[in-house]
């Protein structure tokens, strides 16, 4: 419980698309929540790959039979996809489906495919093979088995939705928490300087114990690692983070990435390029990029920040 009426949190949270989604006001709105929880159901209808009768599962079952007609929603954010796809092909890749599911990682999965099966797969993922047609929103995959996945990136658009409902409904300051994918609203109502203070977690350590600390004006936070989602052969582990030229999960030095900045879209694109890229060739991407900034973290605990991230105190960083 707050200490004074005057620092009153509203905590709103309830399970949805596989994670618990938790959206924090400073004041009482249940019109909006009601308003956020409606349209992540219909987002659900449009996206879930675990619903049979979802507008994404419709193009991939039809793949190498017809198109298929969709709302302009899922077509704007296919057509998103598939442009990051090709501007970090080595990387992130929208047709990454039926390699998820072969790997089945995190969803019952224990042993590593046999090759011939990843080959198979592999051929499945050519972005040349999607025929998008924006007169009447319409996907084609053009070969059986093609599947489109938009786990990678979905989360980050809806957090981009839900900011801008709560911006039109009149809210000054929020909090929107979707598993792991944070979006600030606003000024911090009760910090002297008004910024937010962020915990990362440590990827090995106990739920609340941050590893790091970031103080910094509303933007939106954004990590992947491996510890969410592997299974170990022996003292080997496999991870749910894929590499779309050989199939198998990426080997690096790497346990997780954030990335910090005002589109959370582009944020989930951002940790899977950057996990791939490692620190410091993922930090000199980032450096190219206005308002944005990383932390990386390795197989030993140790932390590297891009140069936007200025040190407070040990574990503790200040973004202007």
């Amino acid at each position: 419980m707050p200490e004074t009426t005057a620092h009153k949190k509203y905590v709103s949270q309830f399970p949805m698309m596989g994670t618990v989604i938790s959206i924090t006001l400073f004041t009482p709105n249940q019109s909006i929540i009601e308003q956020i929880y409606d349209y992540l159901q219909q987002m659900d209808q449009v996206f879930s790959m675990n619903r049979p009768d979802s507008e994404l599962n419709a193009i991939n079952q039809q793949a190498g039979v017809r198109p298929v007609k969709v709302s302009p929603t899922c077509f704007n954010l296919i057509a998103a996809s598939l442009a990051y796809s090709k501007q970090h092909a080595d990387s992130f890749n929208v047709l990454i489906g039926p390699l998820v599911k072969l790997w089945k990682i995190g969803f019952g999965g224990q042993q590593v495919p046999a090759q011939a099966e990843i080959t198979a797969r592999l051929k499945l993922m050519q972005l040349d093979q999607v025929d998008l047609q924006a007169h009447d929103h319409s996907v084609f995959l053009k070969q059986p088995g093609m599947q489109i996945d938009l786990g990678a990136i979905a989360k980050g658009y809806f957090a981009d939705q839900i900011v801008e409902q709560l911006r039109q409904a009149g809210v000054t300051s929020a909090i929107v928490n979707l598993g792991g994918n944070v979006k600030l609203l606003g000024q911090h109502p009760y910090t002297e300087d008004h910024r937010w203070e962020v915990g990362i977690q440590a990827p090995t350590a106990p739920r609340g114990l941050p590893l790091v600390q970031v103080q910094m004006p509303a933007r939106t936070v954004v990590t992947s690692g491996i510890f969410e989602r592997y299974f170990k052969v022996g003292n080997q582990m496999y991870h749910h983070i894929l590499d779309p030229r050989t199939g198998y999960p990426v080997e690096n030095q790497v346990d997780q990435v954030t990335i910090i900045t005002g589109q959370s879209e582009l944020a989930e694109v951002l940790t899977t390029v950057c996990y791939f890229q490692g620190a410091q060739r993922g930090s000199e991407l980032i450096e190219t990029l206005p308002d944005t900034e990383a932390i990386f973290v390795d197989h030993q605990q140790h932390v590297v920040v891009t140069s936007g991230l200025t040190p407070r105190r040990k574990g503790v960083f200040l973004i202007e």
